[in-house]
């Protein structure tokens, strides 16, 4: 089940990231993905001071950033994956429904789960 982002925050996230939205998006951090501006989103991430509710909704938009571009190059990993991760295992407890989200837990057949799901899960055990 996806993570319920709040309002608040992706309205947020529309304005200072100037994306795309259009406000009929049923998965906002899906549909806005843009792995050509994934750094931007971890700049954005590490430069500025967020709120919890900020923090989730723009790591909601990296993570499926991330796999859109593990995708894209036929990817298992990169250097990306490192910065991303650096900033996820400190605060496990803030990101924990995120990561239950894109590890797809218990799922083995790599049809059923997400590109990202190994490396979440990863995270998951630590």
């Amino acid at each position: 089940m996806p993570v319920i982002l709040k309002r608040e925050a992706i309205e947020y996230l529309n304005k200072v990231l100037l994306l795309p939205y259009i406000g009929t998006e049923q998965d906002w951090e899906l549909e806005l993905a843009n792995p050509g501006r994934l750094e931007e989103f971890l700049i954005y991430y590490k430069s500025e001071p967020l709120s919890k509710d900020i923090k989730i909704a723009l790591m909601s938009l990296i993570l499926a950033s991330y796999d859109d571009h593990l995708n894209k190059k036929n990817l298992s990993a990169d250097e990306t994956w490192e910065e991303i991760q650096h900033i996820l295992e400190p605060e496990k407890e803030t990101f924990n429904e995120l990561i239950d989200y894109w590890s797809v837990n218990g799922e083995n057949d790599p049809e059923n789960y997400f590109t990202i799901s190994p490396l979440i899960r990863k995270i998951r055990r630590d």
